[in-house]
């Protein structure tokens, strides 16, 4: 992939030059490399604006500021802005357009070059738009460590970049870009620490991480991915962001119950399921679609590709959206993905036609607030649609609060969580109990599994499938007995 330590010198020369070929015109097309630029560019650089923490009076370094597309929509409001670009005919293009701005200096300067230098803790916000992926893994890795040395206190990290392959139509006779994966960028930044002189740690605390839209929508292409980060002094607790990545939901974890639920899945009853449910929604075409803990997107892309629908995916694990972006790949579908929390996410009122959360909602301790904010993001006439984990009327076993307290759940019998959607606002509501069916697929689940044992133990190992069987037959033993339930809700705005 990317060419680290042993030529730093050739790997700046190879992008410098590759640079100098796509800047002779210095337009909109040439540096979004793409024919359709200057189109994509009226609906892309709002977007990617909107999506920054504020900057209003602050200062801000603009890295690959290019010919300048987006340094003079932020000089509207920061109080002063660095903007930086390694080709010199571009950054003098880029001062032509935005010289008469008096908050806009204008340097010509690489990123990796030890003699760039900033003053420790001067910056409130760095900006870059398809910087990283012109460098390096180590170059990455260097540039992350001293981001953090130029950013004050609480200042922001915001950058975008083209992961897994390239967007834009322009002929290339070489291409020395590094379209990695998501991954890459969120291991290094998040692994990103410092002290400053007083030897206060410091590290970046993830904000969010979501696909450009506008790309979405005008390409069908999830590859364009934006980060946020903000420095702050280290914890020891990250919270329930880093149990889920950390713990529940680890990388092997996920792909252990893709290999049980099926391709795309990590959902009860996977495909299967999700036809059933999906075809309650009465989908239309241009519809919009919320699915709240998306998991690893494949009721998203099943909903999309045979409904044609647009689907807003979210899920809290980095984890989980980074291997949905991974599965987007080459699917041409509407769909974004979002790292976010939603309990704290917001969307203007009346903006989607369906809500969808598949037994995910079981880790939100708030429903009630929760479902509130369903009523006010559903259009008039939106439904919603939720399977999730719950309990038995009354008081739940020690073996099962005990299961309940270790995974962080909050589970309420059906009837309950049916009149929580009433409370909201809701209309119409349907709450079945759909533990037999739970039951069936469970046991399909695990004779699935267990008559490929050995298949599954050469994949991952004799431990992992001792973990996925044994779990599965206790979820069987509580689901049983009554105590364990799964429900389906079904209500209208």
């Amino acid at each position: 992939m990317a060419a680290n330590g042993a030529a730093p010198v050739v790997e700046r020369e190879v992008q410098k030059n590759y640079w100098m070929e796509h800047s002779v015109d210095l337009t909109v097309e040439s540096m979004m490399l793409d024919s359709k630029a200057s189109d994509l560019d009226k609906e892309e650089r709002p977007e990617v604006l909107s999506l920054l923490p504020p900057y209003e009076g602050k200062s801000v370094l603009e890295l690959g500021a290019g010919i300048g597309r987006f340094t003079g929509e932020i000089a509207k409001k920061a109080g002063q802005v660095i903007a930086l670009d390694f080709i010199d005919s571009v950054i003098k293009k880029n001062e032509d357009i935005n010289g008469h701005l008096k908050n806009v200096k204008f340097m010509c300067a690489d990123v990796t070059s030890p003699d760039l230098k900033f003053s420790e803790g001067s910056m409130d916000l760095i900006f870059s738009n398809w910087l990283l992926m012109y460098l390096s893994d180590a170059e990455v890795e260097n540039l992350a460590q001293r981001l953090m040395k130029w950013l004050k206190p609480g200042g922001y990290i915001f950058f975008r970049e083209s992961c897994f392959h390239q967007s834009g139509d322009s002929k290339r006779k070489y291409n020395p870009t590094h379209y990695r994966e998501p991954r890459f960028y969120t291991k290094v930044f998040m692994g990103s620490h410092m002290h400053d002189d007083a030897g206060n740690p410091y590290e970046l605390s993830f904000i969010g991480c979501k696909c450009i839209g506008a790309y979405v929508r005008n390409k069908k292409n999830q590859n364009q991915i934006c980060w946020t980060w903000q420095k702050v002094q280290s914890q020891d607790d990250r919270g329930f962001q880093q149990f889920l990545d950390n713990v529940q939901y680890k990388s092997n974890g996920i792909l252990r119950y893709e290999r049980v639920f099926g391709q795309g899945f990590v959902s009860t009853g996977g495909l299967e399921t999700t036809k059933e449910f999906v075809a309650k929604l009465d989908l239309k075409p241009g519809q919009k679609v919320l699915d709240v803990g998306c998991g690893i997107g494949g009721g998203d892309f099943y909903m999309a590709e045979n409904f044609d629908v647009e689907v807003v995916g979210i899920d809290l694990s980095i984890n989980m959206v980074s291997f949905a972006l991974e599965r987007a790949i080459g699917l041409k579908c509407a769909v974004e993905f979002e790292v976010a929390d939603c309990t704290k996410k917001t969307y203007p009122d009346n903006s989607f036609d369906v809500i969808y959360s598949r037994d995910t909602i079981l880790h939100i301790q708030d429903k009630p607030a929760l479902f509130r904010s369903f009523h006010k993001w559903l259009k008039p006439g939106g439904k919603v649609l939720i399977s999730d984990y719950c309990k038995s009327a009354g008081t739940a076993s020690p073996e099962f609060a005990d299961y309940i307290k270790q995974r962080g759940y909050d589970l309420h019998d059906i009837k309950e969580y049916g009149q929580m959607l009433r409370d909201a606002g809701f209309q119409e509501v349907i709450a079945e109990d759909r533990t037999d069916q739970f039951n069936q697929v469970l046991l399909r689940e695990l004779d699935a599994i267990e008559k490929e044992k050995n298949a599954f133990i050469q994949d991952f190992s004799q431990e992992d499938y001792n973990d996925i069987v044994g779990g599965w037959k206790s979820k069987l033993v509580r689901s049983s007995s009554g105590e364990q339930r799964w429900g389906l809700f079904i209500a209208k705005k």
